[in-house]
C-alpha cells in the first residue's frame, strides 16, 4: 500500500504512472494467491488478515480507476482542439482549486512579456487557443487549462484516497484490538 501511495508521485501526464500501477496490482495478486494457500482456515469465517488483503487489492484497483481518469482527462482534447467548458472552470478551476489550495504556476511567458493576468483562476480564452496549435514536429499539445483541472482533479483524488485508507488502517487496528480482548 505504501508503494501504491507512493506511485501518485509518479507524474500523471505520462502512462507510466499506470503501467506502473497494473505492474504493482498484478504482483499483489499473485501474491493474494501464494497467500491463500498459506492462511489458515477458520470455522468461522475468513481471518482478518485475508479481509484485509482483500480491501487492499480493492483500493489499490480504484488507485488504476484514479489514475486513468487523470490520464484520461490530462489527454482529453489533444486531438479535439476543445476547451475547458465553463461549468468545468467554474466547479474545478475555481472552486475544488480553492478547497484544496491549489496554486496555479506563472505563465513564464507572460512574465516576459511584463503582462500579469487579472484573474489567476480562469485562463483567458486568447491564452488557451493559442496552446492547443501543433508543435513543430507534428504532435499535439496539451491543452494548459485541462492540465489544471487534471492536477487538480489528482490532487483531490489522492487526497482522499489518503483519507480512505487512514480511516481503513484505523478501522483494521481497532478490529485487531477487539479481536485480541476475546
Amino acid at each position: 500500500m505504501i508503494i501504491d501511495i507512493m506511485s501518485f508521485y509518479l507524474p500523471p501526464h505520462s502512462v507510466d504512472r499506470s503501467s506502473f500501477k497494473m505492474t504493482l496490482i498484478l504482483g499483489y495478486t499473485v501474491f493474494l494467491l501464494i497467500m491463500n494457500d498459506l492462511l489458515p482456515s477458520t470455522a468461522n469465517g475468513t481471518p482478518l488478515i485475508g479481509i484485509y488483503f482483500s480491501v487492499c487489492l480493492a483500493l489499490m484497483t480504484i488507485s488504476l480507476l484514479e489514475t486513468v481518469l487523470i490520464t484520461c482527462v490530462l489527454h482529453h482534447n489533444s486531438m479535439k482542439y476543445r476547451e475547458v467548458p465553463h461549468w468545468v472552470q467554474v466547479l474545478v478551476m475555481r472552486f475544488i482549486a480553492r478547497l484544496i489550495c491549489y496554486s496555479f504556476p506563472e505563465d513564464p511567458l507572460a512574465k516576459l512579456e511584463g503582462k500579469q493576468e487579472t484573474n489567476p483562476w480562469v485562463v483567458q480564452p486568447s491564452q488557451s487557443m493559442s496552446s492547443q496549435q501543433t508543435s513543430t514536429n507534428g504532435e499535439t499539445r496539451i491543452d494548459p487549462d485541462w492540465c489544471h483541472v487534471g492536477y487538480i482533479l489528482d490532487f483531490l483524488l489522492f487526497r482522499i484516497y489518503l483519507l480512505i485508507i487512514t480511516g481503513y488502517a484505523l478501522v483494521i487496528i481497532c478490529m485487531w484490538c477487539i479481536w485480541m480482548n476475546q
